[in-house]
This record gives C-alpha cells, sequence and structure tokens, in this order.
C-alpha cells in the first residue's frame, strides 16, 4: 500500500511533546514533527529506545522518562518538565496506550488498559498543562463505539474481563475526557500555558502496529500480522490523523480519522464519533470519576 501525505507546516520554534513516541504511530508523529522543524520531546518508558529515536530524528529532541502504569512516574516526568528551563509546549500528543492479554493491574491498582490508556494520560496531562501553548491531542479509536464507562466497576473486579471491552472502555474515557477537558479551558476551570489552547482528539485507523500482536497467543499474533499487512495501513500513514489534528485549524475538540473503508485506512478527515463520546455529562461524570480514583491513591 502506497503512502499518501498531508500538507504540514512549518513547525520551527514549536515544542511537541509526544507520549509512546519509540514506535508505531507515536514514532511516526515523533518522525513527521521533527522533519517539519519542530523539537521533540519523547516521554517514553523506554528511555534507552528513546534515547536512540532521539539521535536519528533531524531535529532537536529530548527524553522524558514517562511509564503510564505508575502515577509516581507520571509525576516525576511531570515535575521534570516543570521544574525545567523554561519549558514549553506547543502540542501534547497523547499517543501512548497499550492492550493486554489477560486481566492485570498498575502497580496503583487500577486495570490496566485504563490506567496506561487513560488515567495516567490524564493525570500527566493536568500536570502539564500549565506549559501548553496551543493544543493537546488526544489519540483515540473507534473501538470506542463498542465501549462502556461503568462507574462502579471500572477496574472489571466483579464484571467479566476482556481485551476488547477493557481497551473499548479506555478509549470511550479518552474521548470523553478530552470533551471535559475541552469544555473547561473554554470557560475557565482549567487554565493553560496560553490562552486559546484547545483538544482535538484523532482516530489513527487500523494501523500496522504491534499493539495489534497483543493476543498471547503466538500463532494467532501471527495471523494477525499477517492480515495487518494486507489491510491495515502503515504506521507512517496512520500518523497522519495526528498531524492533521495537531496542525489544522479545526472546531474545539472535534474527531479526526480516516476517510475510507469504514474509517480504518485513508486520508484524515473530521467523523462522527459515538453518541456516548459526545454527552457533556457523561464526560462530567468520568472526569470526577478519573479525579477520584488518582485522589485514592494519593492518600
Amino acid at each position: 500500500m502506497s503512502t499518501r501525505s498531508i500538507d504540514i507546516p512549518d513547525l520551527s520554534g514549536q515544542t511537541w511533546l509526544i507520549t509512546g513516541a519509540t514506535n508505531g504511530v507515536g514514532l511516526e508523529t515523533a518522525r513527521a514533527a521533527s522533519r517539519n522543524g519542530a523539537r521533540v520531546i519523547l516521554a517514553v518508558r523506554d528511555t534507552d529506545r528513546g534515547r536512540q529515536v532521539a539521535d536519528e530524528l533531524p531535529g532537536e529532541a529530548r527524553v522524558v522518562e514517562l511509564d503510564l502504569a505508575s502515577l509516581a512516574s507520571v509525576r516525576r516526568a511531570a515535575d521534570d518538565l516543570l521544574t525545567g528551563p523554561d519549558e514549553s509546549i506547543d502540542v501534547l500528543v497523547n499517543n501512548a496506550g497499550g492492550i493486554t492479554p489477560r486481566r492485570r493491574e498498575t502497580e496503583d491498582g487500577f486495570e490496566m488498559v485504563l490506567g496506561v490508556n487513560a488515567l495516567g494520560p490524564f493525570l500527566f496531562t493536568n500536570l502539564v498543562l500549565p506549559l501548553v501553548r496551543r493544543r493537546v491531542v488526544v489519540v483515540g479509536s473507534n473501538a470506542h463505539k463498542s465501549g462502556a464507562i461503568d462507574c462502579d466497576d471500572p477496574h472489571f473486579r466483579r464484571r467479566r474481563w476482556s481485551p476488547a471491552a477493557a481497551y473499548a472502555q479506555s478509549k470511550l474515557a479518552d474521548l470523553l475526557w478530552g470533551l471535559a477537558l475541552d469544555r473547561r479551558l473554554r470557560d475557565g476551570r482549567a487554565t493553560a500555558g496560553a490562552p486559546g489552547v484547545d483538544v482535538q482528539v484523532t482516530h489513527p485507523g487500523w494501523a500496522a502496529t504491534n499493539i495489534s500482536n497483543a493476543t498471547g497467543n503466538a500463532v494467532l499474533d501471527r495471523v494477525i500480522t499477517g492480515v495487518c499487512s494486507v489491510f491495515a495501513q502503515p504506521a507512517s500513514q496512520a500518523a497522519l490523523t495526528t498531524m492533521f489534528a495537531a496542525t489544522r485549524p479545526l472546531p474545539p475538540c472535534s474527531y479526526v480519522g480516516p476517510d475510507a473503508m469504514g474509517h480504518l485506512r485513508g486520508m484524515p478527515t473530521l467523523i462522527g464519533r459515538s453518541e456516548q463520546a459526545s454527552d457533556p455529562a457523561l464526560a462530567e461524570r468520568y472526569w470526577d470519576l478519573a479525579e477520584a480514583e488518582i485522589a485514592r491513591v494519593g492518600q
């Protein structure tokens, strides 16, 4: 499959912070931002790999250790940025995420997929928001359309856990906290590093990345990889939705995704989200849940 591109403006003088930037869509986002002049901060769990990526980028890059499965690591990473020398972030890309073949918990007792994909990024974004000068981008997924937020059992301690259910819940959570954050930025309940900061949400489509190989079954993973090689789009193509969401003038909290094959691949465009993901009341309930879960760990 040939890779097309979009017009990306000159990003010289901008700083982009990208989580999960050592592989897949995050890596390709970092490469695209760097090629177009941005200074890139790679917020990553594997700092050795992060430094290797930083050395390979054409522009200036910095590595910050960030493990979203650990709220202590999230706070350390944010403190590193907040106490650094005159650090500012033009675009924060919340890209990192994952899925597990079996139910696991983070060190803080969160269900792993919700913790890494939603609760960790929620805290990290809120902490570094005073540094953000233009835009927050949240990388979601159309898997959110089959998701449900269970405020009484968000960590699947009583209800049946499955990789699909956990991932869909986490991605619905991403769209909801993005919606709630954007509303807070516009009504003054949240303060960023500059006026007019907004939130945009993006769905990369079906990308040929290692997140697909999460079944825990080597044979099935090979089958999925083979199918992806035929039908999925390269990570560099999938990253175009992030670049579009990060650089285009868009209505507040738009949802960007591919334009073809049921929004699984193609060129970036504005797409629709589920009714749940557009519900401001549900977004507020999820925000309250996320705050309470994080506060509980802090006690």
